[in-house]
């Protein structure tokens, strides 16, 4: 009997399609299987006997929002720690320093239409920090983020650490600010917790954010 692990093949696309996103990571040669290698032992194997079983978990893990973020958390982690490994290129000595100590947790979350749950394609979220858009980890993550219907209405963030900002405060406060020209503009507070390097893999789940359509608008374009 054939016993295939699942997670070889999401985890490998997942890797191929961030490193199509970053050109750097050839510069420094960053290997592509040592990533792979590094997810692999961080998430939980899903084994398979069969055809069906593949076709099935394939698109169940599709859809398992949770776990296809902590895949691309950890993907990002083992970038961090081969970058690291292999190049001597420091950014300033701060952002080094608190790089090395701490950083924030990934951020998921959903926004839908109040009345009918709907999922509502096209929402500008942003992340602000003092009323400033924060900084991401890298450039492959976007703020603002614009919701759509291959997400199914989810967004997410990974904002980056600064200690100088920051402190050593256990969580740090940001702001969600949901813009859709349907829609009655919304904003939430969240904090966000800071964890130290050896425990990165950590998700910050919000909390539903529902949104007002604005008096006169047709919701029938939700269900198109």
């Amino acid at each position: 009997m054939s016993i295939q692990n699942l997670m070889e093949d999401i985890v490998a696309n997942v890797v191929e399609e961030v490193m199509k996103k970053d050109k750097d990571l050839e510069k420094i040669k960053v290997n592509r299987d040592d990533i792979v290698a590094y997810v692999l032992n961080r998430i939980p194997p899903k084994y398979i006997t069969s055809e069906r079983g593949i076709l099935h978990g394939k698109i169940q893990a599709h859809y398992e929002t949770q776990q296809k973020t902590d895949m691309l958390f950890s993907v990002y982690e083992a970038i961090d720690v081969i970058k690291k490994r292999r190049s001597t290129e420091l950014h300033s000595a701060e952002s080094t320093a608190a790089a090395e100590e701490y950083r924030l947790s990934h951020i998921v979350g959903e926004v839908l239409e109040e009345t009918t749950l709907s999922m509502i394609p096209n929402v500008e979220v942003t992340l602000l920090f003092k009323g400033k858009p924060a900084k991401m980890i890298d450039d492959n993550w976007k703020n603002p983020y614009t919701t759509n219907k291959a997400t199914k209405g989810y967004y997410h963030f990974w904002p980056i650490f600064s200690k100088g900002d920051m402190g050593k405060s256990a969580h740090v406060p940001f702001t969600l600010e949901f813009s859709h020209p349907k829609f009655e503009d919304k904003k939430v507070d969240i904090e966000i917790e800071t964890i130290s390097k050896p425990n990165m893999a950590k998700t910050h789940t919000t909390a539903i954010v529902l949104l007002q359509a604005k008096v006169g608008v047709d919701l029938d374009f939700l269900y198109k």
